[in-house]
């Protein structure tokens, strides 16, 4: 009897297995990624935009945290999203101080044009991506790929071991530049 209802039972349920976690959070990130990347597109304030764009640099961040690539991960954000950004925002408060809204847009007649080119691209993308299979094949030799490749001890190690001289060399030069920088900037004051 308890066979039977069993068989009833897997008969009536349709059979499905639960996502990987991994495969949660890209799906999450991917549609964040992506609204994100449209609301820098869309967004008439700059301001606005340079934050959604710091969104996904975020979003960036948790693909290489996908990946393994702690390092990258925390040079995404630190990096890109903090002094990049600042930068950013910096050029566009002095490039307008007083207006953070765009006005009279050159280009306003181009907007359906590049419209309808995205949509025929995203769509062929996505046709291409639909008839073909993308899994590939798994790498099963264990030694295609270092252990640990991308992560910080990794990156530490060669950076100290063997490019310990053009790290240093290059330290130097940036406090270089940094020392002219001020020294014109002083120049012009006085």
């Amino acid at each position: 009897m308890e066979h039977l209802s069993a068989l009833v039972l897997g008969l009536g349920l349709p059979s499905f297995a639960l996502p990987d976690p991994i495969q949660i959070v890209f799906a999450i990130n991917t549609l964040a990624a992506v609204f994100s990347a449209i609301n820098v597109i869309v967004q008439t304030n700059p301001v606005y935009s340079a934050l959604f764009l710091v969104g996904n640099f975020f979003c960036l961040a948790v693909y290489y945290l996908l990946l393994d690539a702690q390092f990258l991960a925390a040079v995404q954000i630190i990096v890109y999203a903090g002094a990049i950004m600042v930068l950013f925002l910096f050029v566009v408060t002095l490039l307008s101080p007083g207006r953070e809204e765009t006005e009279n847009n050159r280009l306003r007649a181009l907007q359906i044009p590049s419209m309808i080119l995205a949509l025929i691209l995203g769509v062929g993308i996505a046709g291409t991506l639909f008839l073909n299979d993308i899994r590939g094949t798994a790498n099963t030799d264990a030694n295609a790929f270092p252990q640990g490749l991308g992560t910080v001890q990794t990156v530490g190690d060669q950076l100290f071991h063997y490019f310990l001289f053009p790290f240093e060399v290059t330290s130097l030069l940036l406090l270089v530049a940094m020392l002219g920088a001020v020294v014109l900037a002083k120049r012009r004051i006085d």
